[in-house]
C-alpha cells in the first residue's frame, strides 16, 4: 500500500500545481492610500494610490473620500472653451499606479444622495510638470497635459448618485479626476464623494487552460505508467 501511494504521488503533486497555476490569487489585499501629492508641480493631486493586481481602497486609512465643485467635471459656461469643459482646480485627482496587470473597477458616489451629480475621466501618466492649469479635457487629451493620454470616462447622463466603470489596464501610472456633471442650471457648489477602487486579476487565457489540460493528460499518462 505504501509503494503504491507513493507512486501516486507525483501525479497528485502535478495535479495540485496546475490548478494553483490557474487559480491565481484569491485574497485582496489593502491598497497604499495617502492624502496628497508626493511630487510637487503639474496637476495637484488630492490622491497618490498604489495597488497591485487584487486589490482595494475600500476601509482605507486615511478613507478615500472628499469633496468636489458641483460643476467641476462638466461646466456648460466652458461649452467654447478650445480646452474643455471641466473645471481643473474644482475637481479631485487621484495619481495612481498600478503594480501589475488588472481589471480596475472605478466607483464614485456622493456622500449625499441627490448632492453630487457624479463624473470621472481615466488618463494614463502623471501630469507632474509645470504648473496648475484652470480647465480641462473630461473626454480627450489635453493640450497643456502631453504626459497624459485619454483612456475613458463615466459621464453619468443618468444623473445617478453612484456609478461604476471597469477598465483593463497594464502596469504604470494613471491619472483619475472626480467631479460633478449636474443638469444645465444646476448652482455650482463644494458637494461630497466618496471612492472605491478595486483591482482583480485579468481573466487567464484559453490559451493557458488548454495548457493546464495538457498537464493534466501527461500526469494521466504518467501514472498509467507507473501502473504498469
Amino acid at each position: 500500500m505504501k509503494s503504491l501511494i507513493m507512486r501516486k504521488r507525483p501525479y497528485y503533486l502535478t495535479i495540485a500545481a496546475t490548478v494553483l497555476c490557474l487559480s491565481g490569487p484569491v485574497s485582496t489585499m489593502a491598497a497604499s492610500v495617502i492624502g496628497g501629492d508626493l511630487v510637487p508641480g503639474g496637476i495637484g493631486y488630492q490622491w497618490t494610490i498604489s495597488m497591485n493586481g487584487n486589490d482595494t481602497t475600500a476601509g482605507s486609512t486615511p478613507a478615500y473620500t472628499g469633496s468636489v465643485g458641483s460643476l467641476s467635471w462638466n461646466d456648460p459656461i466652458n461649452a467654447n472653451d478650445p480646452i474643455g469643459t471641466g473645471w481643473t482646480h474644482t475637481s479631485n485627482w487621484t495619481a495612481l499606479t498600478l503594480t501589475e496587470t488588472a481589471n480596475l473597477s472605478v466607483t464614485l458616489a456622493a456622500t449625499t444622495v441627490g448632492a453630487l451629480v457624479p463624473a470621472f475621466s481615466l488618463y494614463s501618466g502623471h501630469q507632474q510638470t509645470g504648473s496648475d492649469w484652470h480647465v480641462y479635457n473630461n473626454a480627450g487629451n489635453f493640450d497643456w497635459a502631453p504626459a497624459l493620454n485619454y483612456i475613458g470616462n463615466e459621464a453619468n447622463l443618468g444623473g445617478l448618485s453612484s456609478i461604476t466603470r471597469v477598465f483593463s489596464l497594464g502596469a504604470g501610472d494613471y491619472t483619475l479626476v472626480f467631479g460633478g456633471n449636474p443638469p444645465p442650471g444646476t448652482p455650482g457648489a463644494q458637494v461630497g464623494y466618496h471612492a472605491t477602487l478595486t483591482t482583480s486579476p485579468v481573466p487567464v487565457p484559453a490559451a493557458v487552460y488548454l495548457f493546464g489540460s495538457g498537464l493534466i493528460g501527461l500526469a494521466g499518462l504518467a501514472r498509467r505508467r507507473m501502473k504498469a
